[in-house]
């Protein structure tokens, strides 16, 4: 079941991006659509599809400068396993995909 934009965990996720950019760059509740989003597509598109995604996902409301400023953040790591918890609860990933993903962050 879907949890509300409410959610403390949806909220941290994007007060960690817009501290990082100094700007209001994604709000709690753009932030659940994203993952209604990313859910579809593993449904209709498959791990590859998902990837895909993920990959374009950023670029959609950070600039490229933003998106280096997040990767050089002394918070990424954080922000990562954040997104990738997010993704789990909410079923997008499996636990075992999840362990992949931070090993590779």
């Amino acid at each position: 079941m879907s949890r509300s934009y409410q959610d403390p965990l949806y909220r941290d996720v994007a007060d960690l991006v817009n501290a990082t950019t100094g700007r209001r760059a994604i709000s709690a509740s753009r932030l659940q659509k994203l993952v209604a989003e990313a859910k579809y597509v593993r449904k209709t598109q498959g791990t590859m599809g998902l990837m895909n995604y993920a990959q374009r996902l950023p670029y959609q409301f950070l600039s490229t400068n933003e998106i280096e400023m997040l990767r050089r953040s002394p918070r990424y790591r954080e922000f990562s396993h954040r997104v990738i918890d997010l993704f789990v609860r909410e079923g997008v990933i499996s636990q075992f995909e999840a362990m992949m993903l931070r090993r590779a962050v």
